[in-house]
């Protein structure tokens, strides 16, 4: 009886040695993998080679295996960025990756793909003070080029927060160079210090072809000859020449000419006061021609100072600040404030819809990989307004991570718990 696409992931695994000797240290690394099932899981114990890591995994073996492009003190228990309790977690090293996907997976768009890996890697080593580790074909729609950081200097700094917002700094100065120069590189994964990619030798869950470490001669091959040299598992897709032109494909065993399509997921909340009939809240992600810094934080204190409002929480994503003002607010104000800062799109919303819906988490992608989290900053006070408060919008920060106590505040409006949902997005 012919084996299933699960059974022969297993055998994969079981017949294969995953090698780490690329990784300095494996054990300051931290391993994920999701399960057939979907089920993330990261690994509660140190990773130092092939049969430690299959002891972690236990039974049921993994879809996709993933590792940390960052090396950590304590991997273990590395806390996300937004628990402000945990102790700040030590960056011991961190390596530099470009993600060169070119979508939807067809031999077209890997033909593309690999060009743009080539040239970049040219670029790279010719204007970049970097040591070259690998290039790895990712298993699916397109190549990771991996180089460890010369320069040392960032990872002595001191304060472990200080020192991770450095080198996630000097990433954001090496990414703006690349993307300068032409080469279309996946902006979320370089100045990304909590990231993890596909490890090398494991099979991509959707595809069944391995993610495989490859020379950069490799780049010179047409991708056709490329991946005949590539593992894979025999239900392996069959990966189409070009795009077609529906994506409409019937589900065989083999699961032939797939073509995958991205989603990302999200949290969302709404900006209504649930209990109310014409009160909001005001928030809203401010634009990205405001920067993060100080002029983003002259045109929120004057926002404050020029509404009357109460406080407004900052949070930030490294490239925008979300802005919560947890006052309830009639909806035709909120219309008018968001109107004047040149936010028409919530302005009408509001003005159609009676709210709007606001982004309050990172984005996942479809390897359930977090990324842009909203990570508190500050609180702007307006120490002379007396406000009525939004129950909902204070239970809101306090998932955001902030202590607050609604008791203090004497006037409250509305239920105790916001609006939410999760969205998927193509």
């Amino acid at each position: 009886m012919e084996s299933t696409w699960n059974e022969q992931i297993i055998a994969h695994y079981k017949s294969n040695t995953l090698h780490l000797d690329w990784l300095s240290k494996p054990t300051q690394h931290q391993f994920r993998w999701r399960t057939f099932e979907g089920k993330w899981v990261t690994s509660k114990r140190r990773i130092r080679d092939h049969e430690t890591l299959m002891k972690a995994i236990g039974k049921n073996l993994p879809s996709d295996l993933y590792v940390s492009t960052a090396s950590w003190l304590n991997p273990v228990e590395l806390p996300r960025l937004q628990d402000t309790e945990a102790s700040y977690p030590i960056l011991i090293d961190h390596l530099i990756v470009f993600d060169i996907d070119v979508t939807p997976l067809s031999l077209k768009n890997l033909e593309k793909a690999k060009n743009i890996a080539k040239g970049l890697h040219s670029f790279v080593m010719e204007n970049e003070s970097v040591e070259f580790v690998h290039a790895t074909f990712s298993g699916s729609k397109g190549f990771h080029l991996i180089y460890k950081d010369t320069d040392r200097e960032k990872f002595g700094i001191p304060d472990p927060k200080q020192r991770e917002e450095t080198v996630r700094q000097e990433r954001k100065d090496l990414l703006l160079r690349v993307l300068e120069q032409g080469f279309g590189v996946d902006e979320r994964i370089t100045a990304d210090t909590r990231r993890i990619i596909r490890l090398p030798g494991s099979i991509h869950g959707k595809t069944g072809f391995q993610c495989t470490s490859i020379d950069t001669t490799q780049f010179d091959l047409s991708v056709t000859k490329l991946l005949k040299q590539i593992p894979r598992i025999g239900h392996a897709v069959i990966i189409p020449k070009k795009v077609k032109a529906t994506t409409k494909t019937p589900l065989k065993e083999k699961r032939e000419d797939v073509i995958e399509k991205d989603h990302t997921y999200m949290m969302e909340v709404s900006n209504h006061l649930p209990g109310t009939k014409d009160r909001s809240a005001l928030l809203f992600w401010t634009p990205y021609s405001w920067g993060t810094d100080t002029e983003c934080f002259e045109r929120l204190n004057i926002l404050i100072e020029m509404e009357k409002l109460s406080f407004g929480a900052l949070f930030s994503d490294g490239e925008r600040i979300l802005f919560v003002c947890p006052e309830s607010i009639t909806r035709a104000k909120v219309v008018k404030i968001l109107s004047d800062l040149g936010m028409e799109k919530l302005s009408e919303n509001l003005k159609q819809r009676e709210h709007y819906w606001v982004r309050i988490s990172g984005v996942m992608d479809d390897d359930g990989i977090w990324h842009n989290e909203p990570q508190f900053i500050s609180i702007i006070n307006n120490d002379t307004s007396k406000s009525i408060y939004s129950k909902a919008h204070l239970t809101l920060l306090t998932k955001l991570g902030l202590p607050i106590d609604s008791s203090q505040f004497e006037k409250l409006a509305g239920k105790s718990e916001p609006s939410m949902r999760m969205v998927i997005r193509d």
